[in-house]
C-alpha cells in the first residue's frame, strides 16, 4: 500500500479516470497538485548492507571552518528547479508536474500544524456554536462543553473496535492504519507492542515497516533496544522481520521512532542513550542510500535534551568536514539549530553555531544551496533575547534577501526576520519595518513571503503576550485589497488570520465568495477559521455541502468551521460516509471526510466512524480511512505524531522516506 496523500490533484484524478490506487493512513498536503519536493534515492526493497568506515573527528564548532568543495557532485539533490511550471519531469520513473517549489504554500503546509492546533481549539471547555439552520448569523445557541473524546469511548468503543478489524482483515491498508492509530491513542500499550512485533514480520515491507514507526508514535521506552537493533541491522532484528537483513526502510523508521521517544522521556539519560545510538550509525553507515542518516540527523535534532552541547558539537564536526552528501549536511543547521533554541544568549557551543552559520553564509564559502538554504532557516531559530549576535543577523538575512543567489534561500530569509522579531524586542520595529517595506516593494514572489512572515511573528508575539505593529497590520490588510492573483492573496489572507485582524473579516469572507480559484477558497476558509469569524458559518457550511468533486476544498472548509469550534461542521460531513441513496461512497470523498474529521476531531464522530469502519459493504480502503479518522480524533496528542519532524524542515533536502510526492510513502505523508 502506498501512503495515500489526500490531496486536490490526486484526488481529482481518482475521480476524473477512476484511479484504484489510492491508499490510506496518509493526508499530509503540501501545496497545489500535491508537488512537494521529490525524494532523493529510493531504498531497495530488501535493504542495502552498510559497511562501516571510520567516524569523522567531531571538531568543536568554534574552531575555524574550512570551506570544502561541493560534496557528492555525482549524486544532486533532487528537487525540482525553481520557476514556473514547465511541463513533466521525470523522477523514480514516474512524470511529474514541474513546479515552483520556492512559494509560500510549501512552507505553510509543513509548518501550519502548530499554528492552527485544532485540537486545541477543538477540545477546549468553552463556548460552541450549536447546529442549526441560522448558525453564524446570530441565532445559533452557544454551549459548554468538552468536544473530545472521553477515556471510557475510546477504551470501550474505539480500541476495541480498531484490534477487531485488524482481527477479522487480513489487509495492509487496514494492518497499517490500525497500529497507527492504536499507536496514537496509546492505551494499553502491551497489547499495542504485541500486535507491532507480530507484524514487524509482515510479509509486506510496508506493513513491517509501518510497525517499526509505530513504536515511536507510541512513544514506548521499553522499545529502544528492540529499535536500536533494528537501526543496527543485528541478527536478532532480522529474525524479526524473518530476513536476511533488515531493510533500509525499516531501519529509517526506526531512527524516526528512537527520536519520538527520545524526545517524549524526561530522563536525560534515556536521551543520551537514543543519542549515542543515533549518532553511531550516522557515523558509521556509508550506503549510497541516503535515507538512514538523514533520519538519524533530523531524530537527533528533535530530542529537547537539556545536555545538547555533545550532540551539537559532533553534528558541527559533520558539517565542517563535508563528507557527506549535500542532502544529508542539509538537515544539520537545522538540527543544531532545534537542539539550541532554548538555550540563553551567551551560551558558548550556542554562539559557535551561529558563527560556524555566516561563514557557510559567506560567498567564499563552496557549498550546496541546500546547505545555504538551511543555514538561513537555522539562524532565525537562534535568535533569542538580549543577544549583540542579533544585529549581525538582521544585516545578514538583509543583505541575502537581495543577494542570496538562491530563490528559496531569499524566502528563507522572510521567516527568519519573522523569529527574530519575534524573539528581540530591541530589534522588532527594524524587522516590521524591514518586512513591510519588502511586502510592498520587492521581487513579486518575495512579497507574499514577507506578508506570511509579519503572520507568523504576530502569532508568535501574541503566543508571548506581546503586541503586534497595527501599522504592520493595515499594511497587510491593503495588500491583501490590492492584490488579485489568487495563491499571493491566499498568503495575505492566512497572515491576517494568524495576526487575528478582525477587521479583515468581512473582505476576505466576500472575497471567498466571489472566487472561483479553490485552492484560494481553501486558504481563505482557514483564515476565516483562525480569526473565528462566526459570520461565515453559513458559507462554509454552504460550502463543504456543495464540495462533492473537490475534496481539497471540502476539507478546508471543514478546518475552518472546525477552528470556529462549529458543531454544524461534523454534521456536513457525516451524510458523505453513508449518502441517503445507500450507494457506496466515492472513495476520494470518502478519503477527504475521514481527513476532514479527524482533524477537527469532535466525539460525535465516533460512534459514526466506527459504524462505517465496521460496514463489510465497504472496501477494506474505505474501512481503513474510517480507522485513520479515528486514530486522530482519539490521539492522546494535541499536534500530529510528525509535526515535529515537518517544522522549521529545509523540505528542498528531501529523501523519499521523509516525503515523496510520486509514492506518498515518507513519514511525513502520513496522517
Amino acid at each position: 500500500m502506498k501512503h495515500f496523500c489526500i490531496t486536490v490533484a490526486l484526488l481529482a484524478f481518482a475521480m476524473l479516470f477512476g484511479a484504484t490506487n489510492l491508499h490510506a493512513h496518509g493526508g499530509t498536503y503540501k501545496g497545489p497538485q500535491d508537488t512537494v519536493p521529490p525524494g532523493g534515492t529510493s531504498p531497495p526493497p530488501s535493504g542495502t548492507p552498510s559497511s562501516p568506515v571510520t567516524p569523522p573527528t567531531s571538531s568543536p564548532p568554534n574552531g575555524p571552518v574550512t570551506p570544502p568543495n561541493p560534496a557528492d557532485p555525482a549524486a544532486p539533490p533532487s528537487v525540482t528547479p525553481p520557476g514556473p511550471s514547465k511541463g513533466p519531469v521525470v523522477t523514480g520513473g514516474q512524470a511529474i508536474p514541474q513546479t515552483d517549489l520556492t512559494t509560500w504554500v510549501y512552507w505553510w503546509e509543513f509548518n501550519k500544524d502548530r499554528f492552527l492546533s485544532l485540537k486545541t481549539k477543538i477540545h477546549d471547555t468553552g463556548t460552541v456554536t450549536e447546529m442549526g439552520p441560522l448558525i453564524g448569523l446570530g441565532k445559533g445557541a452557544r454551549g459548554a462543553g468538552n468536544l473530545a473524546p472521553t477515556e471510557a469511548q475510546k477504551a470501550s468503543v474505539i480500541v476495541p473496535a480498531l484490534h477487531a478489524l485488524i482481527k477479522d482483515e487480513d489487509n495492509r491498508d487496514i494492518a497499517t492504519s490500525v497500529m497507527i492509530a492504536l499507536a496514537k491513542i496509546g492505551l494499553n500499550p502491551n497489547e499495542v507492542t504485541a500486535l507491532l512485533e507480530k507484524q514487524l514480520g509482515a510479509g509486506e515491507q510496508e506493513v513491517s515497516e509501518t510497525a517499526a514507526l509505530a513504536y515511536g508514535i507510541l512513544k514506548d521506552e521499553n522499545a529502544i533496544p528492540l529499535l536500536a537493533n533494528l537501526l543496527n541491522d543485528s541478527k536478532e532484528a532480522q529474525a524479526l522481520v524473518g530476513k536476511t537483513e533488515v531493510p533500509v526502510r525499516s531501519r529509517t523508521f526506526a531512527a524516526y521512532s528512537l527520536g519520538m521517544i527520545g524526545r517524549a522521556t524526561n530522563e536525560e539519560s534515556i536521551k543520551s542513550e537514543v543519542a549515542h545510538i543515533l549518532t553511531e550509525v550516522l557515523a558509521t553507515d556509508s550506503s549510497a542510500v541516503k535515507d538512514l542518516r538523514v533520519a538519524c540527523v533530523i531524530s537527533l535534532g528533535v530530542l529537547e535534551t537539556t545536555e545538547p552541547t555533545v550532540i551539537v558539537d559532533t553534528l558541527s564536526g559533520f558539517l565542517a568536514e563535508a563528507e557527506d552528501s549535500p542532502i544529508v549536511l542539509a538537515h544539520i543547521p537545522n538540527a543544531m539549530a532545534k537542539l539550541m533554541r532554548k538555550v540563553p544568549a551567551g551560551d558558548l557551543t550556542r554562539q559557535a553555531v551561529v558563527n560556524q552559520l555566516l561563514q557557510v553564509l559567506e560567498k567564499k564559502y563552496k557549498c550546496s544551496p541546500l546547505i545555504k538554504q538551511s543555514a538561513v532557516q537555522s539562524l532565525g531559530m537562534l535568535a533569542t533575547a538580549n543577544d549583540p549576535l542579533n544585529y549581525e543577523l538582521f544585516d545578514h538575512l538583509a543583505r541575502l534577501s537581495k543577494s542570496g543567489g538562491d530563490q528559496q534561500l531569499k524566502h528563507y530569509t522572510a521567516i527568519s526576520m519573522a523569529y527574530l522579531g519575534a524573539a528581540d524586542p530591541q530589534l522588532r520595529d527594524d524587522v516590521t519595518e524591514f518586512l513591510v517595506k519588502k511586502m510592498q516593494k520587492s521581487n513579486t514572489l518575495y512579497k507574499p513571503w514577507c506578508g506570511l512572515a509579519l503572520g507568523v511573528m504576530a502569532f508568535q508575539l501574541h503566543d508571548a503576550g506581546a503586541d503586534f505593529s497595527p501599522i504592520a497590520m493595515e499594511a497587510t490588510h491593503n495588500a491583501f485589497l490590492d492584490n488579485k492573483a489568487p495563491q499571493r492573496k491566499g498568503a495575505y489572507a492566512i497572515a491576517m488570520g494568524l495576526m487575528g485582524n478582525q477587521a479583515a473579516s468581512q473582505d476576505i469572507l466576500q472575497s471567498l465568495v466571489d472566487s472561483s480559484d479553490s485552492e484560494y477558497r481553501g486558504y481563505a476558509a482557514v483564515a476565516l477559521g483562525l480569526l473565528n469569524a462566526n459570520q461565515a458559518v453559513l458559507v462554509l457550511s454552504e460550502t463543504v455541502q456543495d464540495s462533492k468533486r473537490d475534496p481539497g476544498l471540502l476539507r478546508q472548509a471543514s478546518i475552518g468551521l472546525g477552528l470556529m469550534k462549529d458543531r454544524g461542521a461534523i454534521n456536513n460531513l457525516l451524510p458523505y460516509l453513508k449518502p441517503e441513496s445507500g450507494k457506496r461512497p466515492r472513495l476520494s470523498i470518502l478519503a477527504a471526510v475521514a481527513s476532514a474529521l479527524g482533524y477537527i476531531g469532535d466525539k460525535s464522530s465516533v460512534q459514526p466512524l466506527v459504524e462505517t469502519m465496521s460496514n463489510e459493504r465497504l472496501t477494506p480502503l474505505g474501512r481503513a480511512f474510517a480507522a485513520v479518522a479515528l486514530g486522530m480524533v482519539a490521539d492522546k496528542e494535541v499536534l500530529p505524531w510528525n509535526s515535529v519532524f515537518s517544522e522549521d524542515l529545509n523540505y528542498r533536502a528531501a529523501v523519499s522516506t521523509l516525503v515523496d510526492q510520486t509514492t506518498s510513502t515518507g513519514i511525513l505523508d502520513i496522517l
